[in-house]
């Protein structure tokens, strides 16, 4: 039977590392949808939390679930290496930690099943924010959040997507040389290959933003480094960096006239309030509370500055490391490298 038939064994892949109480809140999802999988691959990084004991435990209870232990390895080796043991020609991911809604994997399969072309399904993903600054974080910096997406240009996490085995395959599996970005790359590679590619926006996993100011910090530096690693949407990265650096002259400017500082004021108030007016509006008035406008020009703040300064020392490694960065990915997307 063809692999995208009815009755295509769907194996579903989580990499995990240090999270037991989320690890086990989306096996129990899995294994309660209204489609389940066949089999549930989890490959842990070397979890040292309790996280591979409860996993042992699951695997005594539920005969489809499968723990590997694959300590050390990033997250894009622990999915190649998820499918690799998969028995399913079709694979779906998701993240231990996602909330997935009880229709998930069927929503997210239906395609296979209803078009045997289909080789690869974007699945979506919403905010489940518990305190206001979650819900600000989640609304001003995930798509599709605030305003719809393009279906045709929707490039999925892969905390919601499926594909077939032998559509990965063809793409080489995920990019295990990037630490980060490694499902915005196998994405692009998917597009690349010219799959079959279809859009389930009902296939939904509810996604808890990070809490702090710090750990968002953190995380936009990963996306940031991951971003300069392979030079995707580069040029945002340099508009945020031309603002900074006008601001930073203007500010330098000070030294030698006091007039400066009305130039760093335009340029403070232009660049950092006026560029997120529109948008901070809008998630307060999605929320409905006044107090979130101001709190999301600080979340914007701390996500440009850790985005652009990540992008910069990511950059800097992809010119220092040419061999692994820059003619790794042209390879990997099959492009012609120049000199």
């Amino acid at each position: 039977m063809d692999s995208c038939g009815a009755r295509a064994n769907i194996s579903v892949v989580i990499t995990v590392r240090n999270d037991r109480t989320a690890t086990g809140q989306t096996l129990d999802a899995l294994i309660g949808q209204t489609r389940p999988p066949d089999e549930v691959i989890v490959v842990d990084g070397g979890s040292a939390d309790g996280t591979v004991e409860l996993l042992r435990q699951f695997e005594k209870k539920e005969s489809r679930v499968k723990l590997i232990e694959a300590p050390g390895v990033n997250i894009a080796a622990g999915r190649n290496i998820g499918v690799r043991e998969a028995i399913g020609e079709i694979i779906a991911t998701t993240d231990a930690g996602c909330v997935l809604a009880p229709n998930w994997l069927e929503e997210l399969t239906n395609p296979f099943r209803s078009d045997p072309s289909v080789e690869f399904v974007a699945g979506f993903y919403k905010v489940e924010g518990k305190t206001l600054l979650e819900r600000v974080v989640g609304l001003s910096t995930m798509r599709g959040q605030l305003e719809a997406v393009d279906p045709k240009k929707f490039n999925p996490s892969a905390r919601s997507m499926a594909f077939t085995k032998e559509a990965w395959r063809r793409a080489g599996g995920f990019p295990e040389w990037i630490r980060y970005s490694e499902d915005t790359l196998f994405d692009r590679k998917m597009r690349a290959i010219r799959v079959e590619w279809r859009f389930a926006p009902e296939a939904v996993v509810l996604w808890r933003p990070r809490s702090s100011l710090r750990s968002i910090a953190r995380q936009f530096y990963n996306y940031g480094t991951g971003r300069g690693h392979t030079q995707i949407d580069a040029e945002s990265f340099r508009f945020n960096l031309r603002n900074a650096a006008l601001t930073m002259a203007s500010l330098c400017a000070c030294l030698f006239t006091p007039w400066a500082i009305l130039s760093t004021m335009f340029f403070l108030f232009y660049f950092y309030v006026v560029a997120f007016h529109a948008k901070s509006m809008r998630v307060a008035q999605r929320l409905n509370r006044g107090v979130a406008y101001p709190v999301c020009l600080v979340v914007m703040w701390v996500v440009v500055a850790s985005n652009t300064a990540g992008f910069v020392v990511g950059t800097f490694q992809r010119v220092t490391d040419d061999e692994r960065y820059r003619k790794r990915m042209a390879g990997y997307l099959a492009v012609p490298y120049a000199s």
